[in-house]
């Protein structure tokens, strides 16, 4: 929902003016977009859109309004606040958020006003308020704020974190009842990245729960608007509409290895192949690595009449997944399974984790008749390497997709293993750095590990470029 941008009230003024005006520890002047942000009287906002729009600054401002106040009739008063970014690298980069916080704070701390600890990346001001920058890469990461109380919290680049994250944070904002600073929870950022969709559903929508401040690079009067647009028009088309525009509702729908078009022209519906016979049937199995990744499951079926379909597709964030995969073999016993591959985990024991899921699956195997085994990683290349067989076949029309595998709640959300499958093939990119902007294809390598065993099955399969 997006804030009507009106005149502002007293009471916006008189916060701004004693917060933000006359607040020492704030060296810019903030323009219109960043006023209506930090002028907000609401617990939660959001400041995007366009690149260049001065998200970092706002969000700077935002955190330290209240770290040069101290309420007359009350010296006891605590303000913590705290600014995330996604991985270490991103917050230690050059003349982003925590380089740019140095810049306006540290000429304070010959003046004794406010001290910087760099092992913890936290500052302390003369009053107390503390300031601290952290990362937040994985779900195991958010056990470090179990204890935290927090008046502010602000994401940067919101659009890189998960939405369970950002929702497990808000539990840290409290404070005693007779602290008047309120409680806020803040987010910049640009449209794309991996929590695109769940911010764009929160903040962006007509029908969202939340409001945004949109921000555009023209708004912005200490940039070259002319330069800086010229910079933008170099960009990928979609990077484009994403960063000069400000578009959250533009969709990649061409990639290196797939084009949406000819992805949904390979879809077919149960009800044709379901009277096929199958000759030989693989699952793929792409463990969870990292706390955002999925543990996810495919099932390839070649058939009599020389058809390979995707019969069957799953996944979950659960890090205890072995129910789930054992009611996905089950459920696909119609379709006779030969083997059953895992992606290798990389770690000092994979023989032991492979001897986990054989002893798991023994019962189950030695009434089904599949076997199990695993693939490295490391021997198949990189994600985009492992998806490009599979991509060739399903353009080529030798390899099609079950439309009718089921969609499934996580919560609110409704999860389409189809269209994730989809979408990731035509994200994926060999460049690593592009990919940081998206999820991990954890789909694509699991229908990936399958064929590789269904290759080395069946003559006709291999890939001929």
């Amino acid at each position: 929902m997006q804030i009507t941008l009106n005149g502002l009230t007293n009471q916006n003024k008189i916060l701004l003016a004693s917060k933000v005006c006359d607040n020492r520890f704030i060296p810019h002047n903030p323009f219109r977009q960043q006023l209506y942000f930090l002028s907000s009287t609401r617990e939660e906002d959001f400041y995007g859109g366009q690149a260049g729009g001065g998200k970092s600054d706002a969000l700077l401002m935002a955190s330290l309004m209240y770290c040069d106040y101290l309420p007359e009739d009350n010296d006891q008063v605590v303000y913590d606040a705290l600014i995330l970014r996604r991985t270490l690298d991103d917050l230690e980069m050059p003349n982003a958020i925590l380089d740019r916080a140095k810049q306006w704070l540290l000429p304070y701390e010959d003046k004794g006003l406010v001290y910087y600890k760099d092992i913890k990346k936290k500052f302390k001001f003369y009053n107390g308020a503390t300031l601290t920058f952290r990362y937040l890469a994985h779900n195991n990461d958010l056990n470090k704020y179990q204890g935290a109380e927090l008046q502010f919290i602000g994401f940067d680049e919101l659009t890189q974190f998960p939405e369970n994250q950002y929702l497990y944070l808000h539990s840290r904002l409290r404070k005693t009842e007779d602290n008047p600073i309120p409680l806020r929870m803040r987010g910049a950022s640009n449209p794309g990245g991996v929590g695109h969709e769940w911010v764009k559903k929160r903040f962006i929508n007509k029908d969202s729960p939340c409001s945004y401040v949109p921000s555009a690079y023209t708004d912005n009067p200490y940039l070259n608007h002319d330069e800086y647009g010229k910079q933008l028009d170099k960009l990928d088309e979609l990077t484009r509409q994403q960063l000069k525009f400000g578009n959250w509702d533009i969709i990649l729908s061409s990639g290196l290895l797939m084009d949406l078009e000819t992805y949904n022209q390979r879809k077919i519906s149960y009800d044709t192949f379901k009277d096929w016979q199958p000759v030989y049937t693989t699952i793929g199995i792409d463990q969870a690595s990292t706390g955002t990744d999925r543990f996810a499951m495919s099932c390839l079926t070649y058939f009599d009449n020389g058809k390979l379909v995707l019969v069957d597709l799953d996944s979950t964030p659960s890090s205890e997944p072995q129910y789930r995969l054992i009611d996905f073999i089950k459920r696909n016993q119609r379709f006779m399974p030969r083997v059953v591959n895992f992606e290798k985990e990389q770690g000092s024991s994979p023989h032991y984790a492979l001897t986990y899921w054989r002893n798991l699956l023994l019962d189950l195997s030695s009434k089904m008749g599949f076997y199990v085994t695993d693939t490295s990683a490391s021997s198949t290349g990189s994600k985009y390497n492992r998806a490009y067989p599979v991509a060739y076949h399903i353009r080529n029309g030798s390899m099609l997709i079950n439309r009718d595998i089921p969609c499934f709640y996580e919560g609110s959300e409704l999860y389409d293993p189809v269209s994730v499958f989809g979408s990731q093939l035509v994200y994926l990119h060999p460049d690593k750095e592009v990919m940081k902007e998206f999820r991990s294809p954890d789909e694509s390598d699991s229908v990936a590990y399958a064929f590789e065993k269904m290759q080395e099955s069946i003559s006709g399969l291999a890939l001929k470029v």
